[in-house]
């Protein structure tokens, strides 16, 4: 007690109004530090706490606008799960942004080294086989669809496989199988081809699905191939084929590129370019069955 009374008299705070200016200065710091650091998620205004992306929409899958950084202030727009909308205050950027990586205290996703496609059954489909060669090109390689299909499926299987899924093929090996023989069920269904025209203008993938539940599986992969891959993107678009309606799990069929134009046809018969698109599928899959 002699310290505190000592110490008081050495700092002249025995005196009553000395010690309630003191104690105001300390609320009012102490106001201003949590005001500093408000974190309510209803404030129009946010700061960004570290070093992040950018993006066109409220997932990872999304195409990245721009690298933001560590103390940015942005404008917030709307909110969807764990994902903001941000405008920059002159109105030159925006885009989404994780939540966790801004001061409204969000909690951040899974851990990203989870695998979300363990012990899934995807079930991958190379078109054609056998008699039905599919499409040609019209090079000197002389390059047929059903060829690197299979390859694409054999390459696109072990890449699955290291994220712990178990992968059912239509086919391993150039035989038919017949459309009916291809509904084989699983968690997802991938189809894999390649497009063609006569016109050898005519490039890019496209992502294809029917029925209701097939559709997000689709935009999802679609996403993913247009961030990574050199293939111009058409998007996902639905369409009545077979492969698809004849399935209830969500499924979709992939035209890599066409192999009737000759820059496609490098890129469908380039193992490091195929890696490139098989990688997309995945992140696409991992991404789908993440949510």
């Amino acid at each position: 007690m002699n310290r505190i009374n000592t110490w008081l008299e050495k700092h002249n705070l025995r005196n009553f109004p000395t010690l309630i200016v003191v104690v105001t200065f300390v609320v009012f710091v102490f106001m201003i530090i949590s005001f500093l650091n408000h974190n309510d998620e209803d404030s129009s205004t946010i700061y960004v706490t570290e070093d992040t992306e950018l993006r066109t929409g409220p997932s990872p899958i999304y195409p990245e606008v721009n690298s933001i950084y560590k103390g940015q202030n942005f404008h917030k727009i709307s909110k969807t799960g764990k994902w903001i909308q941000v405008e920059s205050s002159n109105g030159k950027e925006k885009g989404w942004v994780a939540g966790w990586h801004t001061n409204l205290n969000i909690e951040a996703d899974a851990n990203p080294n989870a695998k979300p496609l363990k012990d899934k059954t995807i079930v991958l489909d190379p078109g054609h086989g056998g008699s039905d060669q599919g499409a040609s090109s019209n090079t000197k390689k002389h390059s047929r669809e059903k060829v690197y299909t299979l390859k694409t499926a054999k390459e696109l299987k072990s890449l699955l496989e290291k994220e712990g899924a178990v992968v059912n093929m239509t086919r391993e090996a150039d035989e038919y199988v017949s459309l009916e023989q291809r509904n084989i069920k699983g968690d997802a269904y991938i189809s894999i081809h390649n497009d063609s025209l006569k016109s050898a203008k005519a490039n890019g993938s496209t992502v294809y699905w029917y029925k209701d539940n097939q559709e997000a599986l689709a935009e999802t992969i679609s996403a993913t191939l247009q961030k990574k891959a050199l293939l111009t993107s058409k998007g996902a678009r639905q369409e009545n084929y077979q492969v698809l309606r004849q399935t209830d799990v969500p499924a979709v069929l992939l035209e890599l590129g066409y192999i009737s134009n000759p820059t496609d046809e490098d890129m469908i018969t380039d193992k490091l370019h195929r890696h490139i698109l098989e990688e997309a599928v995945v992140d696409g899959l991992r991404s789908y069955f993440s949510e």
